[in-house]
C-alpha cells in the first residue's frame, strides 16, 4: 500500500523548538563543516561531493514540507485511501486524510533530505542547538549513504512501479542507518548537550499528532524505530561493512525489517495470488503486497497490540486489491501464513478486529472462517489451512459478489 512516509522522502521525526526568524546560515559555516566531518567519522564514509545544507526557520521548514506533500500526494488518490480507511474503521468520517497527513508532517519534521537536489533542509537558528546538530548529522548520513550506495534512485523506481512494500523496506533501512549513527554521534557530545538535546526533543508541539488516531504516529515512526532495530542487529552481527553490503542486497519486505533473521537467511515471501475478477462499475485502483507491518497496524488495529503482533508475525506472504467506483471502495486481501496455525490465528484476530472497527453485524464463525451478518458495510473471512481470504465493501451486494467470485476462483485452483 502506498504510504505517506514513502512518498515524502526520508524525514527525521524530531521537531525543533526554534522560532520563525530566518537564521543566518552564512554564520554557521564553520559549525556545519565540523558536522560534515563528524558524520564522515561516525559513519566511516567520505563524501564524494560536498553536501549542500540549508538552514531555515521552523515556519519555512513546515512550508517546504507542505509544498513537498502537495507535489507528492494526489488528492483524488488520497481520497480513495481515505474511503478505504473509513471502510476498515480506521477513520470515522470526520478526518480529512490529506489535510491530516500534511498537518502531521509539518508538525513533526525537523529536517529532510531531498535526493533530487542533494539538499539537506534543517530547522535551526543562528546558532545550532544540540538537537539541531544531531538532525544535521542524521541528514548528512542520508546524503553519505546515497552518494555511496545510490539507494534513493532505487527507492524512487520502486515507488514509480508501485512496489510499495519493497520501498518501505528500503526506507526503513535508510532511516535506521541514519538514526543509528545519529545516536552514535550524540554519544560523542558533552553530557550536558546530550541532556539538552533529549529535553528539546521532548518539548516539541504534538497537538496534531495527539488529535489523530494512534496509528498515524505509529506508522510515521515505524521506519525509524523498526529500522533502527534492524540496523542495530546487522551491525552487531556483521559490523558496519555488513551494513554497507545490505545496500547491495536490499531487504524487500517489512518482515525482513521487523525480523532481521529473516533477512539474514534471505527468506522470500510466500506466493499469494488473488484471482483476477471484475466488479461491474468498479475499476482496480491499487494492488500489491500489504506486508506484515501494514497488516499489523491497519487490519489488526481493532485488537490488543500484543494479539496483533502475534497474528501478524505469522505472515508468510499476501496480496491485496482495492476497487473504486468513483464514490465507494471494495477491498480484497489474501493472507498466506507460514503454517496452518498462522492461518487460524490470523482468521481469529482479524474477525475480532472487524467486529471492533467495521460497521458490520456481529457475524458467526465456522470451521473455515467468519461470515458477518449484514450491517452498513460488508465483510467476510474465509480460512483454508494457512490461507485467509478477507473481503470488505461499502455496498453489501458488491461485497458478496466479489467474495463469491474470489471463492469460486480460488476453489477452482
Amino acid at each position: 500500500m502506498r504510504r505517506i512516509s514513502v512518498l515524502l522522502l526520508l524525514v527525521v521525526l524530531v521537531g525543533s523548538a526554534c522560532g520563525d526568524d530566518s537564521p543566518d546560515a552564512a554564520g554557521l559555516e564553520d559549525e556545519l563543516a565540523s558536522l560534515v566531518v563528524a558524520a564522515e567519522d561516525v559513519r566511516g564514509l567520505t563524501f564524494f561531493e560536498d553536501p549542500e545544507i540549508v538552514i531555515v526557520s521552523t515556519g519555512e521548514l513546515a512550508d517546504r514540507v507542505r509544498l513537498q506533500l502537495e507535489e507528492d500526494l494526489d488528492p483524488d488518490e488520497t481520497l480513495i485511501t481515505q474511503r478505504l480507511f473509513e471502510l476498515l474503521g480506521l477513520l470515522d468520517g470526520s478526518v480529512d486524510l490529506l489535510q491530516s497527513y500534511t498537518d502531521l508532517y509539518a508538525e513533526a519534521v525537523g529536517g529532510f533530505y531531498d535526493n533530487d537536489t542533494g539538499e539537506m533542509v534543517i530547522s535551526g537558528e543562528d546558532t545550532l542547538s544540540p538537537l539541531a546538530k544531531t538532525i544535521v548529522v542524521h541528514e548528512l548520513i542520508h546524503a553519505l549513504t546515497d552518494q555511496h550506495f545510490d539507494f534513493a534512485s532505487k527507492l524512487d523506481l520502486l515507488i514509480d512501479e508501485e512496489r510499495y512494500q519493497e520501498a518501505s523496506a528500503i526506507q526503513a533501512l535508510a532511516e535506521g542507518d541514519a538514526t543509528y549513527f545519529q545516536l552514535a554521534y550524540m554519544q560523542t557530545m558533552p553530557t550536558s548537550e546530550q541532556v539538552e538535546a533529549v529535553q528539546e526533543s521532548l518539548s516539541v508541539d504534538t497537538t496534531v499528532s495527539d488529535s489523530l488516531p494512534e496509528w498515524f504516529s505509529e506508522d510515521l515512526t515505524w521506519p525509524y524505530d523498526a529500522g533502527f532495530a534492524f540496523v542495530d542487529r546487522l551491525v552487531s552481527d556483521l559490523g558496519v561493512s555488513g551494513l554497507n553490503q545490505t545496500y547491495t542486497l536490499l531487504p524487500t519486505t517489512s518482515e525482513h525489517i521487523i525480523h532481521p533473521g529473516s533477512y539474514l537467511t534471505r527468506q522470500p515471501p510466500r506466493s499469494a495470488a488473488l484471482p483476477d475478477v471484475e466488479l461491474e462499475g468498479y475499476e482496480v485502483f491499487e494492488e500489491g503486497q500489504w506486508g506484515e507491518w501494514n497488516l499489523e497496524i491497519y487490519l489488526l488495529d481493532g485488537v490488543d497490540p500484543g494479539e496483533a503482533i502475534v497474528a501478524a508475525t505469522g505472515w508468510g506472504g499476501d496480496e491485496y486489491r482495492t476497487y473504486w467506483d468513483g464514490t465507494d471502495v471494495a477491498f480484497a486481501y489474501l493472507f498466506v501464513g507460514d503454517t496452518p496455525r498462522d492461518g487460524d490465528e490470523m482468521a481469529t484476530s482479524l474477525a475480532a478486529s472487524i467486529r471492533q472497527r467495521m460497521a458490520v453485524g456481529s457475524g458467526f464463525s465456522t470451521t473455515t472462517g467468519t461470515t458477518f451478518s449484514p450491517g452498513a458495510d460488508y465483510a467476510l473471512i474465509v480460512r483454508d489451512g494457512e490461507t485467509v481470504l478477507f473481503v470488505a465493501a461499502g455496498d453489501p451486494q458488491v461485497g458478496a459478489d466479489l467474495a463469491n467470485q474470489l471463492r469460486a476462483a480460488l476453489a477452482a485452483g
